[in-house]
């Protein structure tokens, strides 16, 4: 087997954005041989204008369907995330950076397993805020909806489309 399709395979299987470097001590290669494999791989997807595309967040790597590809793959994929838990990161972008305490009050107590799921996710961040946490989204939060994290009219139009939620604001 090529390095490359090794490579392809690791990113198409993960749930979650991968770094060269664990990608390479997994297949017992190189970072320089990953980086090469990713840069050849990306190359391909663009030549031949594939509805995939591998995406770089911060320091990590993503396979992922292009925009304009999203809706049509989101038909027919298993929803990742419940909708209670859609529910809790919409509200988290909605509103940024918001205390865990204001979202327990909107969400409930079910908040803390979802901000657990969503940090693990790579969808939100929590920072110390008092005796709290402020939430907000990531990077990763935009690339995976096709969204900008920072438009809270985007959020809105997202989550009346997708979720029925009505916010204020």
């Amino acid at each position: 087997m090529e390095i490359k399709q090794l490579v392809e395979a690791s990113l198409f299987a993960s749930e979650e954005p991968l770094k060269a470097s664990e990608i390479g001590e997994n297949l017992r290669v190189d970072t320089k041989t990953v980086y090469k494999a990713i840069k050849e791989l990306k190359r391909e997807y663009d030549e031949r204008q594939s509805a995939i595309e591998i995406v770089k967040i911060g320091q990590r790597y993503i396979m992922q369907l292009r925009e304009g590809y999203r809706e049509i793959g989101n038909k027919f994929a298993k929803p990742e995330l419940d909708r209670d838990v859609l529910k809790t990161l919409a509200v988290i972008a909605y509103y940024q950076p918001i205390k865990q305490s204001k979202l327990r009050e909107l969400i409930g107590e079910k908040v803390y397993e979802h901000v657990d799921l969503l940090k693990r996710k790579r969808l939100v961040t929590t920072r110390s805020y008092g005796k709290t946490e402020l939430i907000s989204v990531t990077k990763n939060f935009s690339s995976y909806f096709g969204i900008d994290a920072k438009d809270p009219q985007s959020i809105k139009r997202y989550l009346a489309e997708k979720l029925n939620l009505k916010l204020e604001g």
